[in-house]
């Protein structure tokens, strides 16, 4: 069949990375979107940790033609394992089978742009390069759905009254609880978070903070806000984690942690303001990571 063929796996940001990436090629080629979510129904801890949830966005039932739960054919499996495996061992290019394209790096890979169809994309492709020629049509298709009332819709009205309201996103949960999951992503310090609260006191004046966080706990009794008027978001919703990125990208300004879910926060705010992102994504220094950050945004 003639389409395009994205794999969704991890948290709400990465799987918008991933529909990103492909419905982007999907535009660019004129042929059908579809989104295998067989990783979501697995047996392993990873897998039951995390939950489909593109479909909140209502937009997206409409951008694509289905939605898949069944696993890949074995022998596409197996290939895509073995290409892994021996891929740099036996020297083979990173384009190496036109129907099964696993990302090769976590910087932008250039060869997206020579592929055709039939094609299944397997990976994160946390890169805006990947679909920025079709912001529009993204934008459209991530919008969001209704606040629901009380305390969210209250929040947005605050949001709305600021003339400088800044997002500040403080990243948790398994990068503090998994040893393994640190150990890869780093957890960003308060030191950043100072050194951005200076940056965008010189550079847009007096603000007004709102903090999301997966753990508003920690954050009441830990975070420093160096003075600054401070609104701890904690809607109390784990199961609709897209309300809290919504009240983000109604933020002016934002702070982001390394974290795609207020990557995503920013970029789908009206980019006007200033978003500050951490210079260092992930801990393990041998990722490059020079292609995840918009060039317009700044790094500390």
């Amino acid at each position: 069949m003639k389409n395009v063929v994205s794999h969704i796996c991890g948290g709400l940001g990465n799987q918008m990375f991933q529909y990103a990436a492909g419905r982007a090629l999907s535009l660019r080629l004129k042929v059908p979107l579809r989104l295998n979510i067989s990783n979501f129904f697995g047996t392993t801890p990873d897998n039951n940790a995390r939950v489909f949830q593109l479909l909140a966005f209502p937009n997206i039932a409409n951008a694509i033609s289905g939605v898949d739960t069944n696993p890949s054919a074995a022998w596409e499996t197996s290939l895509l394992r073995w290409i892994r495996l021996f891929r740099d061992r036996l020297r083979l290019p990173h384009f190496f089978w036109p129907h099964i394209v696993p990302e090769p790096s976590f910087a932008y890979w250039s060869g997206i742009e020579k592929i055709s169809f039939p094609v299944a994309l397997y990976g994160y492709w946390q890169c805006e390069k990947y679909f920025y020629t079709f912001s529009t049509q993204l934008r459209e298709d991530l919008t969001f759905p209704p606040l629901p009332l009380g305390a969210a819709q209250e929040i947005a009205q605050h949001i709305r009254t600021c003339s400088n309201a800044v997002s500040v996103h403080i990243r948790r949960g398994d990068y503090v609880s998994n040893a393994q999951t640190q150990a890869f992503h780093g957890l960003t310090g308060q030191d950043y978070y100072t050194n951005a609260l200076k940056h965008m006191d010189n550079q847009c004046g007096k603000s007004e903070l709102f903090l999301f966080s997966d753990d508003p706990r920690w954050v009441k009794e830990n975070f420093d806000s160096h003075g600054h008027n401070a609104t701890i978001v904690d809607l109390q919703s784990p199961d609709a984690p897209h309300h809290d990125m919504h009240l983000m990208s109604l933020c002016r300004h934002h702070i982001i942690a390394n974290s795609s879910f207020s990557w995503w926060g920013a970029w789908l705010g009206n980019d006007t303001g200033l978003t500050i992102a951490p210079k260092r994504w992930f801990a393990d220094t041998n990722v490059d990571t020079s292609d995840i950050i918009p060039d317009r945004w700044l790094q500390l």
